[in-house]
């Protein structure tokens, strides 16, 4: 009979933890959880003084930090397939163990293809590693060459529990008082912990358009456009869910209209 795979699990939030091992759980392998870690300071202590796992999934963010401090100060020799909301440290990751880059919330689909891949290669390459690390470097490069992938959806924080904003639902972004919001198409409104200069990297340009410091807006969202005072135009959206005006700035009028032409 084949032995459990025996997993670490590297997640601050609880939920998420039990999340994941339910997915885990889902994909029919046989496998037990050996360790639990929750932040930098118990991963040091964990993985000093543990080798007797073979695999690790991973969270980049965490209480006291990232996962990269943890994986800067000790070495962890098997391999790590990373979960996260955020899909910018994807070529950092490759430089560690890992053999998948999963982006939050994972579904079991992509657990089991994360597992495959683990037992693809470690079930042909073990004998000498050559080829696991020919991969990696190869998947390296390959990340350099492909443009970032823009972001399919949010997780959010909602009290006790969490939820899933994908962004063809997503109306706009808006911050206020330091604090960044999305609005979604029912008019429900989800705090954010990414600023809006960060979101403005994530999402796609053709779909949204930064019409001033505090608000973006999604193009099929636009219910009408009118002039507004020196020279500025003020944008109505199908869901009336904002306290203030969006007014876009006078400086980006112009690219704002190449924006609704498709220019």
């Amino acid at each position: 009979m084949e032995s459990p795979l025996r997993i670490v699990i590297v997640e601050d939030e609880p939920v998420s933890s039990i999340y994941l091992e339910k997915k885990i759980s889902e994909t029919g392998k046989s496998f037990q959880v050996v360790g639990k870690v929750d932040s930098v300071s118990d991963g040091l202590i964990y993985f000093t003084e543990n080798t007797s796992y073979d695999l690790v999934f991973m969270d980049i963010q965490l209480g006291d930090g990232t996962c990269f401090d943890l994986l800067n100060e000790v070495r962890i020799q098997k391999p790590i397939i990373f979960c996260t909301t955020f899909d910018n440290y994807a070529m950092q990751a490759f430089k560690y163990n890992s053999i998948d880059y999963l982006l939050k919330p994972v579904n079991s689909e992509d657990v089991d293809n994360a597992l495959a891949k683990y037992s693809s290669i470690y079930s042909s390459d073990t004998a000498t590693g050559d080829d696991y690390f020919n991969r990696l470097d190869n998947a390296l490069k390959s990340l350099q060459q492909t443009p970032a992938t823009k972001k399919k959806r949010f997780l959010i924080r909602t009290e006790n529990h969490l939820e899933i904003v994908y962004i063809e639902d997503i109306v706009c972004f808006y911050s206020e008082e330091g604090q960044s919001y999305i609005v979604d198409n029912k008019g429900a409104i989800f705090s954010t912990e990414y600023t809006l200069d960060r979101i403005e990297e994530m999402v796609s340009s053709d779909e949204f358009f930064r019409i001033n410091r505090k608000a973006m807006i999604r193009i099929e969202t636009i219910k009408s456009i009118e002039d507004y005072v020196n020279n500025r135009l003020k944008v109505f959206l199908n869901i009336d869910a904002i306290s203030f005006d969006l007014i876009v700035s006078r400086n980006r009028v112009k690219e704002f209209k190449n924006w609704i032409r498709g220019n």
